[in-house]
C-alpha cells in the first residue's frame, strides 16, 4: 500500500485528536480549593471592631495610603456582616467599598468583593442589593473564579432570585453539598447565601421527609462524606427530619438510622447541655427521646441475649419490650458491665468506639459482669439487670432513686438503697409483681 493512500484512509483517524485525561488536574485543584476555600481571609470575631474603627478612621480623613487590598477586604468582611450591616456609622466604609467597586482596576479587590456578598448575603438587606449592582457592573473583570461560578449560576447577582434558584439545585441532587462544589460555590455550609439558601432547601423539602430517598438527601447535605456535619441553623434542618413522626409511624430500620445519625453528628440530647438541644422544639425532641429510649432497650437486650445463656432472659426481654410498645417507659438508659462493654464494641455499635462511650453509662462493681438497664415509668424508677441481680424499683422522688444519663453506676449501691426488689423466678411471678409496683 502506498504511503498516501494509508495516509487518505486514515485521514479521519489523524483529524481526531485525543486528548489525555484532565482528572489528575481536576483533582488536584479540588485539594487547592478544599485546603484554602477562602478566598478573602475572614477577620475574628474578636478582631472586626478595630477593623472597623480603623477604616472609619481612614473613611473620614480619605487616607488610603498602603492598605493592602487583603486588609480592605477584611473590612469589607466586617462591614457588612449580619451584626454591622445596618449599622449608619459605619456607612462611610460600605459606600467606599461600593464606590470603589465601580472604580477599582485592581482585579483581587473585585473578586474577593464578589466572596464578601456571598458572605454577608441577605436578600433582604439594602448592601446585598447595592453589592449586587455595582458586581453586575463589573462582569467579566471579577477573576476566573467569581466568573466561572457567575457563568455556572447566571442569577447570583440577583438576590431576589439567587436563594430559591440554588435550593432548587439542590431538591434535584443526591448530594446537595458536592453539588453546589461544582458549581463554584467554596464553602457550601458558609454563612450568608449558603446559610440563607440551606434554610430554603429544609423548608422546600419538609412535606416529602417521610420518603427514605428525601431523608437522605437532607443528610447529604448536612453531613457530606468526608466532611463534619453544619452545625451552625442545623436546628431547622433536624426539626424537619423529626416533624413527620409526629402524626405517622416511623419503620425501625429508618427510626434506628436517623436516631444514630442524629446522636453521632449532634449529640444526645440527654447528655449534651449545648449544641443544638437546650432551645429545641419540645415535642419533636420528644419524638427523638423515644428512639432513643427504644434503642437503647434493644441495645442492652441484645448484647445481654448475646453473652448471657439462661432460658429465663428471653421472657424478661418480651415484657419489657411490651411495657415500651405500650408507651408506659418514658425513659431508658443503660450502664454495660466492662465485659457488656467488649462486646458492644467489637459486635453491635455502628458509629465506633466514641459513639459507645457517650451513648451509654458504666458499670463499676462486680468487677464490671453485671448490665443495668434504668428506666422511667410514670413516677417511678426501674433499674433491671443481668444474670442473677434483681430488678429494683424506687419512688422518682426518693432521695437515693438513680438518676437517668449518668456516665457512672454501681450496682451494689442501687442495690442496698432499694426497698421494693425482685428476683426474676418464676418469671411469671416475677411481672405480675412489676405491674402491681408500677
Amino acid at each position: 500500500m502506498r504511503l498516501d493512500e494509508a495516509i487518505n484512509r486514515q485521514k479521519n483517524g489523524f483529524l481526531e485528536r485525543t486528548l489525555p485525561s484532565l482528572r489528575d488536574i481536576e483533582n488536584a485543584v479540588e485539594r487547592i480549593v478544599r485546603k484554602w476555600p477562602d478566598a478573602v481571609s475572614t477577620p475574628a470575631e474578636s478582631d472586626r471592631e478595630k477593623i472597623c474603627r480603623e477604616f472609619l478612621d481612614r473613611a473620614l480623613k480619605w487616607d488610603w495610603e498602603n492598605v493592602p487590598v487583603s486588609r480592605l477586604l477584611q473590612a469589607a468582611v466586617a462591614v457588612f456582616d449580619e451584626k454591622r450591616s445596618k449599622r449608619t456609622d459605619l456607612k462611610p466604609i460600605q459606600d467606599f467599598l461600593i464606590n470603589e467597586i465601580n472604580s477599582s482596576k485592581i482585579a483581587s479587590f473585585l473578586s474577593g468583593m464578589v466572596w464578601v456578598y456571598i458572605g454577608s448575603f441577605d436578600y433582604k438587606s439594602e448592601h446585598s442589593k447595592k453589592l449586587a449592582s455595582a458586581l453586575t457592573n463589573r462582569k467579566g473583570e471579577l477573576g476566573q473564579r467569581a466568573e466561572y461560578l457567575i457563568q455556572q449560576f447566571p442569577v447570583l447577582l440577583v438576590p431576589q432570585r439567587a436563594p430559591l434558584e440554588l435550593a432548587k439545585i439542590m431538591l434535584g441532587s443526591d448530594d446537595p453539598y458536592n453539588s453546589l462544589l461544582k458549581i463554584g460555590f467554596l464553602s457550601p455550609h458558609a454563612p450568608g447565601l449558603m446559610t440563607q439558601v440551606g434554610e430554603l432547601f429544609c423548608n422546600l423539602i419538609s412535606d416529602k421527609l417521610h420518603q427514605t430517598s428525601e431523608q437522605e438527601r437532607l443528610i447529604m447535605w448536612l453531613a457530606p462524606i468526608n466532611r463534619s456535619a453544619i452545625q451552625s441553623n442545623s436546628e431547622i434542618a433536624l426539626a424537619a427530619l423529626l416533624r413527620p413522626w409526629l402524626s405517622r409511624t416511623i419503620l425501625p430500620d429508618r427510626q434506628s438510622r436517623l436516631s444514630e445519625w442524629i446522636v453521632a453528628n449532634y449529640g444526645d440530647p440527654r447528655t449534651q447541655r449545648g449544641g443544638v438541644w437546650p432551645g429545641f422544639q419540645k415535642e419533636l425532641k420528644d419524638v427523638l427521646l423515644r428512639w432513643l429510649t427504644k434503642e437503647d432497650m434493644n441495645y442492652f437486650c441484645d448484647v445481654v441475649s448475646a453473652t448471657q445463656n439462661s432460658h429465663m432472659w428471653p421472657p424478661r426481654r418480651k415484657f419489657w419490650m411490651r411495657l415500651h410498645e405500650q408507651g408506659r417507659i418514658d425513659q431508658a438508659w443503660v450502664a454495660f458491665g466492662a465485659s457488656a462493654r467488649d462486646y458492644a464494641r467489637k459486635n453491635l455499635i455502628r458509629q465506633g468506639e466514641q459513639n459507645l462511650n457517650n451513648r451509654f453509662g458504666k458499670q463499676l462493681d462486680r468487677s464490671g459482669s453485671t448490665s443495668l438497664l434504668i428506666m422511667q415509668i410514670g413516677r417511678k424508677i426501674v433499674v433491671d439487670g443481668c444474670h442473677n441481680y434483681k430488678t429494683h424499683i424506687f419512688n422518682i422522688d426518693e432521695e437515693n432513686s438513680p438518676k437517668l444519663y449518668k456516665s457512672e453506676y454501681k450496682c451494689n449501691d442501687i442495690m442496698n438503697a432499694a426497698r421494693l426488689s425482685q428476683q426474676h423466678h418464676p418469671v411469671s411471678h416475677w411481672e405480675r409483681w412489676v405491674e402491681r409496683h408500677i
